[in-house]
């Protein structure tokens, strides 16, 4: 819920000059770490155009609820293009809380639905999985929230847009990446690079996120066998002393007993 004030903030101010064609990207980030840390990022950039059109709204963002709710915020900056850009992070010490987080940053109607990040096996030899859909439900009503919606009996501008038979998609987009370590059994988003993408469709088609990845930490294992290994070696030249030390004590001990002529 506090992220998505900042992110409808935006957004409304882009509904506001839908027709002067503004636009306003976000972009969500999950990145994990192979040992379950990792953090989520939250982009967030409007145009020059909105910009001109609403000179104010750098000032209008609060975040201080972000903040409070242990989120680091950048922003908000200018771009180098005349836009305005903010940065939000927070970082998660496993599956569950990244779930929690995802659910957070989605607020009641994102288009972050049911999203779960879920890990199983053991350390060297770990199945992540990633699950959820990515869906805008009734169109700018996802941008607003409940008090504005009942200040407004509806979705802000949803009208005009019908009337003018606008896109949402032409002043909006929201891109999903995950970044999960190992090798990708199975996924619906693009590949580049180690990181997997979704655009996520402003017509209200549902996008599933299924994606399995499986990480093999051959390093540890390695180091695990050879682990044992030197241990085994260890026991084996500790066992060899004793006999040499044994028989030692025991020649030593025949050559005491045999007298001299």
């Amino acid at each position: 819920m506090t992220t998505t004030r900042f992110v409808r903030a935006v957004a409304a101010a882009a509904a506001l000059v839908l027709l002067s064609s503004c636009r306003v990207d976000s972009r969500v980030s999950l990145q994990v770490q192979p040992n379950g840390t990792g953090k989520i990022s939250v982009i967030v950039t409007a145009d020059k155009a909105i910009v001109t059109k609403a000179p104010s709204l750098k000032a209008d963002i609060r975040v201080d609820d972000a903040v409070k709710a242990g989120w680091k915020v950048q922003g908000p900056s200018d771009t180098k293009e005349g836009g305005l850009t903010i940065t939000l992070t927070h970082s998660f010490s496993g599956p569950a809380e990244a779930t929690a987080l995802l659910t957070q940053v989605n607020g009641a109607r994102g288009p972050l639905h049911n999203m779960v990040l879920s890990r199983s096996g053991k350390d060297t030899n770990s199945t992540w999985k990633l699950a959820g859909r990515l869906e805008v439900n009734g169109g700018l009503e996802a941008f607003a929230d409940d008090a504005t919606l009942a200040l407004l009996g509806g979705a802000p501008y949803a009208a005009e847009i019908s009337a003018a038979g606008l896109d949402l998609g032409d002043a909006v987009g929201i891109n999903f990446d995950a970044t999960l370590p190992g090798k990708v059994d199975s996924t619906t988003g693009q590949q580049k690079d180690g990181v997997i993408s979704w655009r996520v469709p402003m017509d209200g088609t549902p996008t599933d996120v299924a994606t399995s990845v499986t990480n093999v930490d051959v390093a540890s294992s390695i180091s695990r066998v050879a682990r044992v290994l030197l241990l085994g070696l260890l026991a084996l030249w500790v066992a060899g002393s004793l006999v040499l030390i044994l028989m030692v004590l025991n020649a030593r001990n025949k050559r005491a007993r045999t007298p001299r002529i």
